[in-house]
């Protein structure tokens, strides 16, 4: 009987290679194989979902972050709004300050005008009366130390101007004058009627 040939021989690097393979094989168990690629798929999830989580925490932030800057924004114009709304608030309070003061001052000035006035039209009557008092008509018959005092009185006369000097009783003729120009007449306390006629009026001059 003729011997079977040799089997082949497989290269040297690839029985270097199956025998570390059979060697890692014997010495690590597959379940621990298993319990590792577990532990690195759970540790993957877990650093997903963490990402994840970080991610839509970052999210939420920004979106906070957006919220409070818009509000800010709002804030910050509202106040500003409010600060020209003072400004104008100011600026009118001063300006009714000033017409209040402007009133016053006037009311001020228009009651020392009216005082002024007043005492004009005082010294106005009072020099009217002291002329009523010193001035008779050029007609009529007036009662000495009633409507008459005694002493000189000046007339601008006039046509047939005529003026005599009575005793009380009328009925006696003191002095008199018929003229047709200025005209003199001296009143004495002894007097009692000044008759005049046709003369302007008399004013007293002394």
């Amino acid at each position: 009987m003729s011997n079977p040939p040799p089997a082949a021989r497989k290269p040297l690097g690839s029985r270097v290679l199956m025998g570390l393979r059979s060697g890692l094989t014997a010495r690590v168990p597959v379940s621990a194989l298993l319990l590792t690629g577990v532990a690195a798929i759970v540790l993957t999830a877990i650093l997903a979902g963490a990402l994840g989580t970080a991610t839509d925490r970052a999210d939420v932030l920004a979106e906070d972050l957006a919220i409070k800057s818009s509000n800010y924004d709002s804030m910050k114009s509202a106040w500003q709004e409010l600060g020209s709304e003072v400004s104008t608030l100011r600026s009118t309070v001063k300006t009714s300050d000033k017409r209040e003061a402007d009133l016053a001052a006037a009311e001020t000035a228009q009651s020392t005008r009216a005082t002024e006035l007043d005492a004009r039209e005082a010294a106005v009557k009072g020099a009217e009366d002291v002329a009523a008092a010193n001035t008779f008509a050029g007609e009529g018959t007036f009662r000495v130390g009633a409507d008459v005092q005694p002493g000189t009185y000046t007339s601008d006369g006039g046509s047939n101007c005529y003026w005599a000097r009575l005793n009380a009783t009328g009925d006696d003729i003191i002095d008199n004058d018929l003229s047709s120009g200025p005209a003199v007449v001296t009143v004495q306390a002894s007097d009692g009627l000044i008759k005049t006629s046709r003369c302007a009026p008399l004013t007293k001059t002394g």
